[in-house]
């Protein structure tokens, strides 16, 4: 028999046993345990700047031209 044709019939094989296996467990395996209800989390507030900027002075004016 070919090696390829071989394995193949193996991984077949395997994937039935395993597929037995999964109906069995789900048919007669326990029950699982009920989850509990996750509250809604809030959302993050962020401050209107944050520190170590993008090479922005803190201090300047946010409404004035930029400096020539």
């Amino acid at each position: 028999m070919h090696t390829g044709v071989r394995i193949g019939l193996y991984a077949a094989g395997l994937a039935v046993a395993f597929g037995a296996a999964y109906g069995v467990g789900d048919r007669f395996g326990p029950e699982p345990a009920p989850v509990a209800p996750v509250a809604p989390v809030a959302p993050v507030e962020h401050s209107e700047h944050q520190e170590g900027g993008a090479g922005e002075e803190h201090g300047q004016d946010h409404d004035a031209p930029p400096a020539s």
